[in-house]
């Protein structure tokens, strides 16, 4: 039976190609949002696994929706010299780490400056590198991302501008570092210098002295300060889901215009196929053939298209992912398609072309073998 259906959809290329590429382009669609919702998850997941879920961001506050520009403009509030010394002084705080953390202007790149013997804390003490090496603290030079090294055409010796100030690259971490390949770090003394910061900070990494205490230090700095914001790791992974969910909603919009349209073209090619199937139907059940025998034929040729379309549509978004993550980004991970996603568009896509075919199936099924064979 397989072998008439790839033969009916042989005979009808341009219905055929048609109604596959309404299923290519559905997936496609769904694929390629969804791996940045997917991309987006990893990045974080992995932030944990290297900070560690008992450290606290504290920054000052501010309102997404107050800012303006490009995200590449946004820039934090500074921490006073004061605040952090009270802060450090918290019940429970073990340490206090000041960061000076900056957008890269024209790229969505992060720059931080951070005692170099306190990297532990930021998770980078274990990050690979591609070429150089990390500055030490009395050193005027940075470490950065390989895509920030491929965005900005630089090298080891090379100088970047921060602040209108020349700065030479010391390192370039390995591909594929996760959170780190758009980040730049610098030692905190020479951050200071360049961003006219001294003693203060933009954020601060709180690590408490046991796990337990990670809730109470973090509501006792946002009682005795109404203008900072504490952040522990479950709020992080809560900001990041409840982003990747706002993505999901536009991936599952797009995905579900172009499902509609593939439907479309499902149902009327089916329907068109039954139609011109009407006679050779009429003799199948004329010289026996049960019910499930005709449905199993008519879904078969669904399902080949749909089984083909999807998996062409998984192929194409590899591709865009690519271009996003190596020309656009210069080597990020930011987009990921995991094993999950394609495995559930694939399914996705066979599932709704069978659905979209029953109709058309039921209506071979009810068939009049004689009506059929005399009239065709």
């Amino acid at each position: 039976m397989l072998d008439l259906a790839v033969k009916d959809l042989k005979e009808h290329k341009v219905r055929t190609v048609l109604t596959t590429l309404g299923v290519i382009i559905a997936i496609t669609a769904i694929v390629s949002l969804g791996s940045i919702s997917a991309g987006i998850n990893d990045m974080v997941s992995e932030g944990i696994s290297m900070v560690g879920s008992d450290i606290i961001f504290v920054m000052k506050s501010f309102d997404m929706s107050e800012m303006s520009g490009p995200p590449t403009s946004m820039q934090l509030e500074s921490i006073k010299e004061d605040e952090i010394q009270e802060i450090s002084g918290i019940f429970g705080v073990k340490r206090v780490v000041p960061i000076i953390s900056k957008m890269m202007g024209g790229f969505f790149g992060e720059i931080d400056g951070i005692d170099m013997n306190e990297l532990d804390i930021w998770g980078a003490s274990d990050i690979q590198f591609k070429e150089g090496y990390w500055p030490d603290n009395d050193d005027e030079g940075i470490a950065i991302g390989y895509p920030i090294s491929q965005f900005f055409d630089v090298g080891i010796g090379d100088y970047i501008v921060l602040n209108k100030k020349d700065v030479e690259v010391y390192g370039i971490f390995e591909e594929s570092s996760g959170a780190y390949d758009m980040a730049a770090i610098l030692p905190y003394s020479y951050a200071e210098d360049i961003y006219d910061m001294e003693g203060e900070a933009t954020m601060l990494v709180v690590e408490p002295e046991d796990i337990s205490m990670v809730e109470d230090i973090k509501n006792a700095i946002e009682e005795d300060y109404d203008d900072l914001d504490a952040m522990t790791m479950a709020d992080a992974m809560a900001m990041a889901q409840e982003m990747t969910a706002t993505l999901n909603i536009m991936t599952f919009g797009i995905g579900g215009v172009a499902s509609l349209v593939a439907a479309i073209g499902i149902i009327i090619t089916m329907y068109t196929s039954v139609l011109e199937r009407r006679r050779e139907i009429g003799i199948l059940k004329a010289v026996g053939a049960v019910r499930w025998v005709v449905l199993k034929q008519i879904l078969e040729e669904s399902i080949i298209m749909s089984l083909f379309g999807s998996l062409v549509g998984v192929g194409i978004s590899f591709f865009f992912v690519d271009m996003l993550n190596n020309v656009l980004l210069g080597g990020s991970n930011l987009a990921l398609i995991t094993p999950a996603l394609a495995i559930g568009a694939v399914s996705y896509g066979v599932i709704i072309t069978v659905i979209f075919s029953l109709y058309p199936a039921w209506i071979a099924v009810k068939t009049d073998p004689i009506d059929a064979i005399r009239n065709g």
